[in-house]
């Protein structure tokens, strides 16, 4: 019989990821993630790290991803010090927790905006850098070649006290990431393009919230997962 092998790898040895968002509470463990995996890790975010980690394959820059021109230059420098970014995944935002709470006929229009330029224009300016250095350098040899936009299940059925969370995470998570699936293929062959949208996750900020209110626990996640 002959031998049969099968590599359960994600092939991510010695790959080049960047993380946006890198020093929140989702954006630092996809980090430890992808260093554990084997990667090369660029690590973006507006705020420096609460709790910094020290890795020779990884490289911190602090940047603001609405920021057209600090955005292009941070990935040059980045693609300098790594390599091609073949993996790109947009984590940062205006977290849900971190939003003024409005009803929709009481949101100031400055407050929309700052949600939507953070949430929408950043992910777009992120998404475009990124696939223009694919444009540029990528090879048809190179593999992984990726993007992971980060959404929000608020994307889907709404929020009812801060419609522009959910207005921006609908944006991204649907128009956004069809739109570029379609267009990164011209680009690069084997470019992918995917969305996740989690629900709330137990950072510390939720169970803060959740302290404070205890009726939150149950309205926002347990009554909405089968197995609570």
């Amino acid at each position: 019989m002959a031998d049969i092998s099968f590599d359960v790898a994600l092939g991510l040895e010695s790959t080049h990821a960047l993380i946006t968002g890198a020093s929140g509470a989702i954006g630092s463990v996809i980090v430890k993630a992808f260093l554990s995996a084997g990667a090369h890790v660029s690590a973006f975010d507006i705020a420096k790290p609460q709790e910094p980690i020290a890795h020779k394959r990884l490289q911190l820059y602090q940047v603001d991803i609405t920021d057209e021109d600090a955005l292009e230059n941070a990935v040059e420098t980045a693609r300098g010090k790594f390599g091609l970014i073949t993996t790109c995944v947009l984590a940062a935002g205006v977290d849900l927790s971190y939003c003024q709470h409005h009803s929709l006929v009481d949101m100031p229009l400055q407050e929309w905006r700052r949600i939507l330029n953070v949430n929408v224009d950043g992910t777009f300016l992120t998404s475009r850098a990124w696939l223009r250095d694919i444009r540029s350098y990528a090879t048809p040899q190179d593999r992984n070649i990726s993007a992971i936009i980060f959404g929000s299940e608020a994307g889907t059925f709404g929020v009812p006290d801060c419609a522009a969370y959910a207005a921006s995470k609908s944006a991204i998570q649907y128009g956004l990431v069809r739109s570029l699936a379609r267009d990164a293929v011209n680009i690069h062959s084997r470019c992918r393009i995917n969305a996740v949208a989690p629900g709330p996750v137990a950072t510390k900020q939720f169970e803060k919230e959740c302290d404070s209110n205890l009726a939150m626990l149950w309205q926002e996640a347990q009554a909405t997962v089968a197995l609570k």
